[in-house]
């Protein structure tokens, strides 16, 4: 600060030695009014100003200038606060809380850096009246306890989480050499170490408790700087008071009972009221439920409540009174989830699918990408609690060392026994925990047109058209809880053909009237002795695997025995490829290469066999850089015919394109490469199913199928599911048209199958 006719001389002086170092600086030559003046219009410049130090120059400058900022703000508080409130509550969504979030955001997370200086600057703010004339930065904390806003424990407990939040940000610029603020997976093992924490995982539970505080705190100042005004929005019950949008409870008392703090919850999360700060302290130590049936609706009609669970879940893990009315809940609490494709930490991810259950109980998902056989099936639950429940519990055992969904299911049996579940309701309690993951997996990694799929899938319902209610709405919730790794279009749509296949089975003991319905729907279409030869000729899989639309342009594509390349557009990026060609050994794996050499992804492979040697496979990849449009389609024919007739050397052109596409692999993939094979002799009764779980990389399945053929193996089924970093193929592989057989010939195959998913060269014969 200095008065000078030339301030943009003495500007240009200070900084450009800084920019010729290196350092990114935020500059400005203005007049104190110019500077007031961009504040109206700025909150980065605002909030400058409140962070104003002396440094050098004329210190009387410097002086006046901060006095007048927080005098200038302060008489446009409201509208100034209004901007930190609205900007803290963006970032609570966008990037989200710390507490919850597996990789926080330590400035902008929710919790984070930047809500602690909101706090200092709504504090320097207040503070102008009291103590005018310093020039130095005012302790915007201690104006907070001064109005009452928070208390002298606050103050400390957020001094003491910014300096954990400015150690572990320094720590993780230090490890990735940069300036990025996002506590990533792979860094969170050295940054733990640089700030001696045991372990991350100790490390980020430390930063969850912290942060927890810290976004609550911010959340009561925003609720108190606004009008106390606010209208009562409907009556509450008795024994509870609304004031100015705050719940608390009518009468003081010694000890709160289960009972008052369920009904405070459920009353705040319904009617969307704030739980008073001195009634939340007063049920720290409330009794431990006794749980009867009016305890038990209070509980479910709080699951039941929606979005405003998680915010009165916030709010009671400020007292530890969750944990009161679940102890197994102190477990999961801000527990860290060690993978790419969920996005939250143990606890909040329970919460969230209990969230997305609730709205499909209530009418649809949260996003609008949701099947109407959602809703149909949502109303037609007898059990509704129990699938709420189930939400809640789903990953209960996670963090133990056993099994999470063994474990989570006795634990679920002794939560269900002393919430005071019936006996029926306990039973499939216990079982939707433990098989929590059964349809996702089967839908994702089973041949849904084979009958034996079918079959094993409703042997574990035990017949129970309720159970596969519950458990296809509770796997929609977790799989949209989890996040976009876990849920997309096509999930959906295999989850739906799940579970229209299960009803039917369990609704009847036999799919030979759909079979028999289909192939007379299909000769209306292309008259009746095609559709009987084509029913005939196929696999007994086939007629429940395709619409009529589908199987129509199949008998087109099979008319003359030759090779024939269907193409079409499907949902989003979404393309499906279907080849009708004489059968061969290895033609999984030449298409699956030539896709990949046209930047297509392929994410599932269908494959039949005709009984006169006609194979017809059907692939659905994604068109990730958009090369199906704009004569891509044409390119795609030629290649897979160039491919099938040994005139394109696929090998070479995979590996041209694993090397100009492939991406990083995140550090802690890279650091602990993993391929696990895994071998299910009973999923079918045709065909050995091998599972290979590897991390994702460009043409993975042209290798893994190519190794197959090598071992001169058929392919019947082949499903790619991708988890973040992580992809798991499916192969139905079968030798003379039978099942593979336990010994030494299998052990080889899946030796090279797992060299294969490496990236490790079989032999010579792998590139030819």
């Amino acid at each position: 600060f200095a008065k000078r006719s030339d301030p943009q001389e003495l500007a240009e002086r200070l900084w450009y030695p800084l920019w010729d170092a290196g350092f990114v600086t935020g500059h400005g030559a203005r007049t104190i009014k110019e500077s007031l003046a961009l504040a109206d219009d700025d909150v980065d410049a605002a909030t400058a100003l409140l962070d104003i130090r002396y440094v050098a120059g004329d210190r009387e400058l410097a002086v006046q200038l901060a006095q007048r900022a927080r005098e200038h703000l302060y008489q446009r508080r409201d509208g100034f606060f209004a901007n930190l409130s609205n900007n803290s509550e963006a970032r609570r969504h966008k990037p989200g809380l710390i507490a919850e979030m597996l990789e926080p955001n330590l400035k902008d997370g929710g919790g984070g850096i930047r809500d602690i200086q909101s706090l200092q600057w709504v504090g320097r703010v207040l503070h102008t009246a009291a103590s005018p004339g310093v020039a130095n930065v005012v302790d915007g904390l201690d104006s907070l306890v001064d109005t009452g806003l928070i208390s002298s424990d606050d103050a400390v407990a957020v001094r003491s989480a910014n300096d954990l939040f400015v150690a572990i940000r320094m720590a993780l610029h230090r490890v990735n050499g940069g300036r990025s603020d996002l506590l990533a997976l792979q860094d969170q093992d050295a940054v733990s170490g640089l700030v001696g924490s045991v372990d991350a995982d100790a490390l980020v539970r430390s930063l969850a408790h912290s942060s927890r505080l810290v976004a609550w705190l911010a959340q009561e100042v925003w609720v108190s700087l606004r009008e106390t005004t606010t209208a009562v929005r409907s009556q509450v019950p008795d024994g509870l008071v609304c004031e100015s949008g705050r719940l608390r409870f009518a009468a003081e008392a010694n000890r709160r009972t289960a009972a008052e703090v369920l009904q405070l919850a459920v009353v705040a999360a319904e009617q969307q009221l704030r739980i008073h700060r001195d009634t939340l302290r007063s049920i720290a130590d409330c009794d431990v439920p006794v749980w009867d049936a009016v305890n038990l609706d209070l509980f479910v009609r709080l699951l039941r409540s929606g979005a405003r669970l998680i915010e009165v879940v916030e709010s009671l893990e400020q007292v530890d009174a969750v944990a009161r009315i679940l102890p197994e809940w102190s477990h999961v609490r801000s527990l860290p989830q060690r993978n790419a494709y969920h996005r939250h930490t143990v606890d909040r991810h329970l919460l969230e699918t209990v969230v997305q259950c609730a709205a499909l109980l209530d009418g649809g998902a949260r996003r609008g990408d949701g099947l109407p056989l959602e809703n149909v099936v949502a109303r037609a639950c007898r059990r509704p609690e129990l699938l709420l429940l189930a939400a809640l519990l789903h990953d209960i055992g996670k963090g133990l060392p056993e099994d999470h969904a063994t474990i989570g299911a006795r634990m679920a049996n002794d939560i269900g026994r002393r919430i005071g579940l019936d006996s029926e309701g306990v039973e499939i309690l216990v079982w939707l925990v433990r098989d929590h993951l059964l349809m996702a997996d089967t839908a994702t990694r089973r041949d849904l047109s084979d009958p034996d799929t079918i079959d094993r899938f409703c042997a574990a319902l035990a017949g129970d058209g309720e159970r596969l209610r519950l458990l296809y709405l509770l796997t929609i919730g977790d799989s949209i809880a989890t996040g976009p790794a876990a849920w997309s279009k096509s999930k959906a749509l295999l989850l739906r053909d799940l579970f229209v296949r299960a009803a039917a089975t369990v609704e009847s003991d036999s799919t030979v009237a759909i079979v028999a319905e289909r192939e007379r729907e299909l000769g209306e279409r292309v008259g009746p002795a095609v559709a009987s030869a084509l029913f005939t000729s196929m696999p007994p899989s086939y007629p429940l695997a395709f619409d009529l639309d589908v199987m129509c342009t199949h008998v087109d594509l099979l008319r003359h025995r030759e090779l024939a390349v269907g193409c079409d557009r499907g949902q989003g990026s979404e393309v499906v490829i279907t080849i009708a060609a004489p059968d061969r050994t290895g033609l999984l794996s030449l298409v699956a290469g030539a896709l990949t050499c046209c930047s297509l992804t392929v994410r599932e492979a269908a494959l039949f066999t005709t009984v006169d040697g006609m194979a017809l496979d059907v692939f659905t990849a994604d068109d990730t850089f958009g090369r199906f449009d704009d004569g891509g389609e044409l390119r795609v024919r030629s290649t897979i015919a160039r491919a099938i007739a040994g005139e394109l050397d696929v090998a070479a052109g995979v590996e041209e394109r694993r090397k100009h596409y492939s991406r990083a692999v995140p550090m802690a993939a890279a650091t602990r490469p993993s391929v696990d094979v895994v071998v299910d002799q009973c999923a079918s009764s045709s065909a050995t199913v091998i599972e290979v779980h590897a991390n994702d990389q460009v043409g993975l399945l042209f290798r893994l199928a190519h190794a197959i053929s090598d071992a001169n193996v058929d392919v019947s089924v082949a499903k790619v599911a991708t988890l973040g970093d992580r992809v798991v193929d499916v192969f139905y592989v079968s030798k003379d048209g039978a099942k593979l057989a336990d010994g030494p010939d299998l052990d080889t195959l899946c030796e090279l199958i797992r060299r294969a998913a490496f990236g490790v060269e079989i032999d010579d014969r792998l590139a030819s």
